[in-house]
């Protein structure tokens, strides 16, 4: 065998190995990616984040195998979530997912890390708080699916008013914030649709879940005959205390989650969280496989779905017209 026969032998084995060895390591690379969530840690199994492992299971990433989860919850205080976001910024995780529940987990991720990708599966108003560039070009290291909620207050209270037609008197709870055009901007929705509706909304605040039972003992003191949530994380977390505050006082309420009418409401409408949180879990993929968030458009919802309490309807000895329940994707009986 010559000389040059046996350098092309060589040359062919070192190619064919080294084709073998690259696939190889890539497939025995274990992916890691920080969970940062505003919710509780017993919350986690049942909730969004059990959600999103399941949807990036289904897309091959198998906790354990080639996929870690390292998460950290701020047990419902908005107050941790700087130092959780530093503190998994400090593992140098391949990819940080907010979990969803609360505008303030992106923030302190962001503020932690320009370089590592963030993932988000729920926020409102991206382009106008100065989270991406644009929605088609996020332009900078973080991506996922912007939800439309506070746009939706007045098609809640619509919904209220077609199931009790006699309601003259409808509670709001709204999260005061910082920001007074963010807090006032679904509350002046729902006061124009209320306006059309010939229905008095009455606001009542809470900026944590501790002022849930004064923002509803003033709302039974001025009569109101329902409930309507404004679209708020903290009414999100906080949903359960809510919706037992309003059961003692016999009040319907409606809510801007599924998870809402599921605990108790008499009726949601929504995204639904679910298709969101698998939306951005293929985001993720794309991520974790090479692809830079500047380059993944943010995503808007594409479902909206009623669901209906046709328990709490019965407690409270409503009954729900046709129509709505033949509009519902859900109707829990």
């Amino acid at each position: 065998m010559n000389k040059r026969r046996k350098l092309v032998i060589v040359l062919g084995a070192l190619s064919a190995g080294l084709a073998r060895a690259q696939p190889a390591e890539r497939a025995g690379k274990t992916m890691r990616v920080g969970m940062l969530s505003p919710a509780k840690r017993a919350a986690a199994d049942v909730g969004n984040s059990k959600r999103f492992a399941d949807a990036m299971r289904e897309l091959g990433w198998v906790e354990g195998r080639n996929i870690l989860y390292d998460r950290v919850f701020a047990e419902g205080d908005a107050k941790r979530l700087p130092a959780l976001a530093a503190e998994l910024v400090s593992r140098s995780p391949d990819l940080i997912w907010v979990v969803p529940g609360g505008v303030g987990a992106l923030r302190a991720a962001l503020a932690s890390t320009r370089t590592i990708p963030i993932m988000f599966s729920s926020e409102p108003n991206v382009v106008e708080r100065g989270l991406v560039k644009t929605l088609a070009r996020p332009g900078g290291n973080v991506t996922g699916v912007q939800h439309i909620g506070r746009e939706l207050g007045g098609k809640r209270l619509q919904l209220l008013k077609r199931a009790l037609p006699k309601i003259a008197q409808v509670g709001v709870l709204v999260r005061p914030s910082s920001d007074p055009s963010r807090t006032s901007q679904e509350f002046a929705m729902i006061e124009k649709a209320a306006a059309t509706l010939g229905v008095i909304a009455i606001p009542a605040m809470a900026k944590e879940v501790g002022e849930f039972d004064a923002a509803i003992a003033s709302l039974v003191k001025n009569r109101v005959e329902a409930l309507l949530v404004t679209h708020d994380g903290l009414f999100y977390i906080g949903r359960k205390r809510i919706l037992e505050l309003a059961a003692s006082q016999r009040l319907p309420v409606v809510g801007f989650r599924s998870e809402h009418a599921d605990d108790g409401a008499l009726m949601s409408y929504s995204s639904p969280l679910s298709d969101q949180v698998r939306r951005s879990a293929q985001m993720a993929d794309k991520i974790l496989k090479g692809t830079k968030p500047a380059d993944i458009p943010v995503e808007l919802p594409t479902k909206f779905e009623l669901v209906v309490n046709a328990k709490t309807a019965k407690t409270l000895g409503i009954t729900i017209p046709a129509e709505i329940l033949l509009q519902a994707a859900r109707v829990i009986e």
